[in-house]
């Protein structure tokens, strides 16, 4: 690891661009193949069960309730983790990452031949493993799950460090623009595979997923 940064390879820019891509992979897979549920951003899942309730189609609020709940779930499982393994924040990390990848392809191999109850339970379980791990941006807290945080944080930090003439707010400011450009890469790729691949679209995260893995893996082998 190198010794001229304050930061570990978990808090570093390109994972924070991986994690990102995925996603906003994800959250439009989930809406184009498993009836317009999110896997990650649980706000629209909320509207929407709140949306249906309100018209007393209990159906409806069922289907949006189950990624809301094993967003839950995730974020219970966290914090066993990270009370298991909280005196080595690599471990946890690795772990979390690991956890992500095991259920991604099991949702892979799965998706084709079960239901859309499961594969977005399974989704938004790793969402919420996911915002709940890997929570900092070379120090600085930040979402990689949820962007709404991330577009005032970009638009708040860049503009105050333009109007006081403070780079480093600047280039806070602008990678957190750049976080926000990868969640929407992610999205606008998962839809596209999504209308021509369906399900097997699902595959193509693993890329990004599995480099995740790879450079936190690579950071502990140089230490």
């Amino acid at each position: 690891m190198s010794t001229n940064k304050q930061y570990q390879v978990f808090e570093g820019l390109r994972i924070a661009v991986a994690l990102t891509f995925v996603s906003g992979y994800l959250n439009a897979f989930t809406y184009v193949t498993q009836g317009g549920r999110f896997a990650g951003v649980q706000s629209g899942n909320i509207i929407m069960l709140s949306y249906y309730l309100a018209k007393g189609d209990i159906f409806q609020v069922v289907r949006f309730l189950n990624p809301i709940f094993f967003f839950v779930v995730g974020q219970f499982v966290v914090y066993l983790i990270k009370q298991g393994l909280k005196k080595d924040k690599w471990l946890w990390h690795f772990a979390s990452s690991l956890l992500m990848t095991v259920l991604i392809i099991l949702a892979v191999v799965i998706s084709p031949v079960v239901g859309p109850f499961f594969i977005v339970a399974i989704l938004a379980f790793v969402a919420s493993v996911q915002i709940g791990t890997f929570q900092k941006l070379r120090g600085a807290p930040y979402a990689n799950v949820m962007m709404t945080g991330n577009l005032k944080n970009a638009a708040y930090l860049w503009f105050k460090g333009w109007m006081e003439h403070d780079d480093s707010l600047r280039k806070r400011g602008q990678e957190t623009m750049i976080i926000l450009g990868s969640f929407s890469l992610g999205v606008i790729l998962s839809t596209l595979l999504s209308l021509r691949f369906s399900e097997y679209a699902l595959a193509y995260v693993l890329i990004p997923v599995l480099y995740v893995n790879y450079e936190l893996w690579r950071e502990k082998s140089l230490a």
